[in-house]
């Protein structure tokens, strides 16, 4: 079984409980404004160049057979619509200032370096399969998550949710967590930050609550954007309808903003500041407020 990934980071302790192997898969069928990972959007090599790290030797120039890559007046110049991500510029940089993003794999080579992290997961660590989008190559999230649990791995999975049921059908049995991203209340809104259809995102997280999965909603709060107390109502809203017992905000940060520029992509957010602790406590508390609300309303009833 061979899927596309961008990157396998080990030793992670932002995707899921505990100590994990994080693989993260290529495409996804949203493009948040505001994403992090804008190398995953497509399936496919991506070419990413860290100028930076450029020491001007004009390697790549002669190593490209496809014509990407020029100088003109001493600065690198690129034309990304030939190149066809076969990596020769990256083998003749010196430097490593360019890099492709993406490559095909088995389930088992996966495993491979699983095996590696297994010694430091104790009991509640494991592997989260993210993206991207996993669940849009659901047969090899599926083989993977099965080749985990045949080893007494634990297992998670970071969706959007907006795929086919289909999908979460193959991966459901094999899936101790879903970390589900949950991003804006309304489809106008979805149209014009991340695309994607509202209506399957929810009907998806119902699946998952109707098969009684673990399931932690996150929420990532950008300023201007979804910062309201609306928005936080309808989350708390929507987690007590469902019984969805963890909730976790993830402050706005332009960390991101750097890869857009590397593949040739303009960020539509280029200013906008990191939210401040301070504030994001402040909304943590408002959802807490509004959650226990609900919570007691629905004992009232």
């Amino acid at each position: 079984m061979t899927g596309e990934i961008f990157s396998m980071e080990r030793f992670s302790i932002h995707d899921g409980p505990g100590v994990r192997t994080s693989i993260f898969f290529k495409g996804c069928p949203l493009h948040c404004i505001w994403c992090h990972n804008p190398e995953s959007h497509e399936r496919g090599p991506v070419l990413q160049y860290l100028e930076k790290e450029c020491v001007g030797c004009a390697g790549c120039v002669s190593a490209c057979p496809s014509g990407v890559h020029s100088f003109i007046n001493g600065k690198h110049r690129m034309d990304r619509g030939k190149c066809t991500g076969c990596g020769q510029c990256c083998l003749a940089c010196p430097g490593d200032a360019l890099r492709i993003r993406g490559k095909a794999c088995t389930a088992e080579e996966v495993l491979q370096v699983i095996g590696k992290d297994r010694p430091y997961y104790g009991e509640e660590g494991g592997v989260t399969l993210s993206g991207g989008e996993p669940l849009l190559q659901p047969d090899f999230a599926a083989e993977i998550l099965r080749l985990c649990k045949e080893r007494g791995i634990g297992t998670c999975v970071e969706t959007a949710g907006d795929v086919s049921q289909k999908a979460f059908l193959k991966v459901i049995a094999d899936t101790d967590l879903f970390l589900y991203d949950y991003k804006l209340d309304t489809q106008e809104q979805m149209d014009r930050y991340t695309g994607g259809s509202l209506k399957r995102i929810r009907e998806n997280l119902e699946l998952l609550a109707g098969h009684g999965k673990k399931v932690v909603l996150r929420c990532p709060i950008i300023p201007g954007i979804n910062d309201t107390r609306e928005h936080l109502k309808a989350i708390a809203e929507l987690a007590d309808r469902l019984s969805i017992a963890d909730t976790e905000l993830m402050p706005y940060h332009g960390y991101g903003e750097d890869k857009w520029r590397q593949i040739g992509k303009e960020y539509a957010l280029s200013g906008l500041p990191n939210m401040e602790k301070e504030t994001a406590d402040i909304c943590r508390r408002q959802l807490a407020g509004l959650r226990a609300g609900c919570h007691e309303k629905g004992r009232e009833v």
